[in-house]
């Protein structure tokens, strides 16, 4: 009985951490891709100084 238990939870763990790193790394590329945008933007910007 408690191993059932155990492999459960080590299944739930592993299911929420690779969820986890999966939607941190979504989140990471959003904002490198927002910071890219941004750097194209001043670019544009500076050059019509």
């Amino acid at each position: 009985m408690a191993k059932t238990i155990y492999l459960y939870l080590f299944v739930l763990s592993a299911l929420l951490a690779v969820f986890l790193y999966y939607n941190s790394k979504r989140i990471i590329d959003d904002q490198e891709e927002t910071i890219r945008e941004l750097q194209n933007e001043i670019e544009l910007l500076e050059s019509k100084k």
